[in-house]
């Protein structure tokens, strides 16, 4: 890989972070629902119970337990790849701890690159220059 490639899959970290979180939550809500815990329907209003016309009808969305487990198993699948994306980073555990510290302070914090390399003590056109040798270095 280059060093292009690297800093790209690096870039990805906090969007891979956040569909993680997102799908774990999804899939959460799919779970529940496979149980049969879960109330599909619209809340009626105390008027709309004690009404004698009738109420409105709400179709679920899942019409047979199959479709749910498919649904369920394709989000675990995408759980995986994003996973998988998150555990190609190992790279950077290749890196001294201060260049790693930049990486994340730079990518993940997204904090101005004047900032991090007063904070680590280089100029910023020097931090990138030093940034790029480390990493050229593992390619």
């Amino acid at each position: 890989m280059t060093y292009e490639d690297l800093i790209s899959e690096f870039k990805t970290v906090r969007y891979c972070c956040h569909r993680l979180i997102e799908i774990n939550e999804e899939l959460e809500v799919l779970n529940h629902k496979k149980t049969g815990l879960a109330r599909s329907g619209p809340n009626l209003t105390p008027e709309q119970i004690r009404s004698p016309l009738p109420m409105p009808h709400y179709q679920p969305q899942y019409h047979s337990p199959l479709a749910l487990y498919e649904i369920i198993s394709s989000k675990e699948a995408e759980f995986e790849h994003f996973r998988k994306r998150l555990l190609d980073l190992r790279w950077t555990e290749l890196l001294p701890l201060a260049d790693q510290n930049i990486l994340w302070d730079l990518y993940i914090y997204r904090k101005h690159s004047d900032d991090v390399a007063e904070k680590y003590g280089y100029t910023r056109q020097g931090m990138w220059k030093h940034i790029k040798k480390e990493i050229r270095k593992l390619c």
